[in-house]
């Protein structure tokens, strides 16, 4: 037990000295090519958000046996759009399988254009079905915590062109770092806080620590870099349920760039169709982070 404790100790002497040394120049100078990168990376994440979160109009829990919906109001879901069917399909849900039906004269399409009529909706590892397509209209099932979801997206949403953007602070060199990338052992699963399911577990694959201020920080990171952060403007002038943004992880423990700039809102922030999860308590940042997008909304 000594050994162990001594061990550790050891191990976090020195990640202090490392990311301590290592992190004393920033990673990145504000020049006119990272204002360049920085201007592309915004201008990518409104074009992204018009092309997925802001086409959706509905999230709707599915019954536990027969789901319709359409335009008319005796659907289980009405979808209140000019033009659509009044009933658009119904899907069959026991415990084990999904159904799908279209409704008599509509005509409903794969991805790859074929007309379909009634199918089985098989769900990938992420407990999401195909997607399918009628005219304006493109919905499939979702999973959060074992419950399902039918998700729609609407081509012709007036939210994609109605919505304004969000504002950016300036771009803050005291906020980009070379951190200390380190992999867990094995992934880290836990419970935090979550839209539509109220907590969902999530996984951690790795720590990311910085030096600021003179004082070490860290950031637990998910899978692909996803990152999830909080800070003391969080709920003031950024977004309240925290920001996200992803990083470049390397194949092994080592340095990356960790830059505050990019962190985003998450798309709860714009849309009350979309099931976003939080920044867990080890991922709140005991100062201001004044870089990345607030909650101030473009004139």
């Amino acid at each position: 037990m000594i050994t162990f404790n001594l061990n550790r100790i050891v191990i976090l002497v020195l990640t202090v000295l490392i990311v301590s040394c290592k992190t004393e120049t920033k990673s990145t100078s504000i020049d006119e090519a990272y204002k360049k990168e920085l201007d592309s990376f915004q201008m990518e994440k409104d074009q992204s958000r018009k092309s997925s979160y802001l086409k959706l109009t509905g999230l709707f829990k599915l019954n536990d046996s027969i789901t319709t919906f359409g335009r008319d109001s005796t659907n289980t879901f009405q979808l209140s759009l000019e033009d659509l069917p009044p009933t658009i399909a119904t899907i069959f849900q026991t415990d084990s399988t999904l159904l799908f039906q279209a409704a008599n004269g509509v005509v409903v399409k794969t991805a790859n254009d074929s007309a379909v009529k009634t199918m089985p909706l098989y769900l990938d590892e992420y407990g999401s079905s195909v997607r399918l397509y009628h005219e304006r209209l493109n919905w499939q099932v979702i999973t959060r915590s074992n419950l399902r979801f039918l998700r729609v997206w609407d081509d012709k949403n007036p939210a994609i062109n109605a919505f304004p953007g969000f504002d950016w602070f300036d771009l803050n060199p005291d906020l980009i770092f070379n951190a200390q990338f380190t992999y867990f052992k094995q992934p880290k699963e836990e419970m935090v806080k979550a839209e539509v399911d109220g907590q969902r577990s999530t996984s951690f694959i790795g720590q990311v620590v910085f030096m600021y201020d003179g004082e070490m920080h860290n950031l637990d990171v998910g899978a692909n870099g996803f990152t999830m952060v909080s800070d003391i403007t969080t709920g003031e002038t950024t977004y309240g349920g925290g920001r996200y943004m992803y990083l470049n992880l390397p194949k092994q423990d080592s340095i990356l760039r960790l830059d505050f700039n990019k962190l985003y809102n998450p798309p709860c922030a714009f849309s009350e169709f979309t099931t976003c999860i939080y920044p867990p308590r080890q991922n709140h940042l005991p100062f201001e982070v004044l870089a990345g997008e607030t909650i101030r909304v473009i004139n």
